[in-house]
């Protein structure tokens, strides 16, 4: 078996509600999906979604890296993934989008090959759910402890709280809602998208209380590592970097560090590949994993997400696949949370079936 053509679908994703964010607002984004087809009929799809604050990479560089990375991979056995992948990291190690989006549907097309899901070819889930890390936060803390209570109502109990956005005293009042919301059984962390210096991160994160919630995201700009690592040794809460942790080389640089964990991203990382290879290096470092979506992403991501997440050892700091609020996606049925939960996929390779027409519909 080869695989015959890769093609590429540019879309437009676009949230009902946009998600403020200390770095923008974000209502909607161009992803690129992936079809591989092989010369037996066997197909696959990925996934790869523009972050222009984060990989500098917007749609048309995902495209035209695609284009670059297709001779690489036509011609060659699908199930070769591991051979294909690090192909595509030595002749480009900068596509890591574009990459994450062809490993992502060789593990689609791999599963349903073998007719087993994704995980398996993980090392097999070690978790059927997972719970939902959720993103709350405007910057008004009575707007956000009211959608607070109605997502704790919904079963949710996991939150991430977008900080950065408005004066210290407010958004810790956020946290701290969000903390008596959930209580023991419950997991509250903040995200501040490098919106801080030194100063201003040491003076909000010396007011946290680290038995409460459990970790804050990148406090300070990716360009200031020495003082990620001089706040995460003297203050009370656990750091975790995203921004500071866009590489696997980065990744490795963490370890022995008071750096509590890092965020794992499939547009970082080059995919499901390169997440799990994170995560195992996390695990033998000590760090904590959050495994994050990109808003905005399809069920495609999401299921990628979900996979790596079954076959984790832990995913102590969350994880948040970033379909949901989508006005529309690409499949009549959408990886959804039930009652503060994500079902792991069970079906064959992804577990979700691609509406083609539902794609052409949403084509840029």
């Amino acid at each position: 078996m080869r695989i015959e053509r890769v093609e590429i679908h540019p879309i437009t994703m676009t949230l009902r509600t946009p998600i403020p964010m200390s770095n923008g607002v974000i209502e909607s984004t161009g992803n690129v999906l992936v079809k591989l087809v092989t010369d037996e009929g066997a197909t696959g799809w990925g996934e790869g979604v523009e972050a222009p604050s984060l990989t500098h990479q917007r749609q048309a560089d995902i495209v035209s890296d695609l284009e670059m990375l297709t001779p690489l991979v036509v011609g060659f056995d699908p199930m070769r993934r591991n051979e294909i992948w690090s192909r595509m990291v030595q002749a480009h190690p900068s596509a890591t989008t574009a990459i994450g989006a062809i490993d992502i549907a060789l593990h689609d097309l791999g599963g349903r090959v073998l007719g087993v899901p994704a995980s398996q070819l993980l090392g097999g889930g070690v978790r059927d759910r997972i719970p939902a890390l959720t993103l709350v936060g405007s910057g008004d803390p009575s707007v956000d402890a009211e959608k607070l209570a109605d997502r704790v109502d919904q079963g949710f109990h996991w939150f991430k709280i977008k900080l950065g956005m408005a004066g210290p005293e407010a958004e810790l009042a956020t946290l701290a809602k969000a903390a008596d919301l959930v209580g023991e059984d419950g997991v509250v962390c903040g995200d501040v998208n490098e919106a801080w210096n030194e100063d201003e991160a040491r003076s909000f994160l010396d007011q946290v209380d680290g038995d409460r919630v459990r970790f804050i995201e990148q406090p300070v700009p990716r360009s200031d590592r020495d003082s990620l690592l001089r706040l995460a040794e003297s203050v009370p809460v656990k750091l975790c970097a995203d921004e500071s942790a866009g590489s696997l080389q980065a990744v490795i640089g963490f370890a022995g560090t008071a750096v509590g964990g890092v965020s794992l991203k499939l547009i970082k990382h080059g995919g499901m590949t390169g997440v799990m290879r994170g995560a195992a290096i996390c695990v033998t470092a000590g760090l904590g994993v959050n495994l994050a979506g990109k808003v905005i992403e399809s069920s495609v991501s999401a299921a990628a997400n979900l996979h790596c997440a079954a076959a984790m050892d832990r995913v102590d700091f969350g994880c948040s696949p970033a379909n949901q609020g989508v006005i529309r996606d690409v499949t009549e049925s959408p990886i959804t949370v039930t009652n503060g939960s994500f079902d792991i996929p069970t079906g064959h390779g992804l577990g979700i079936e691609v509406d083609e027409g539902m794609v052409r519909e949403l084509a840029t």
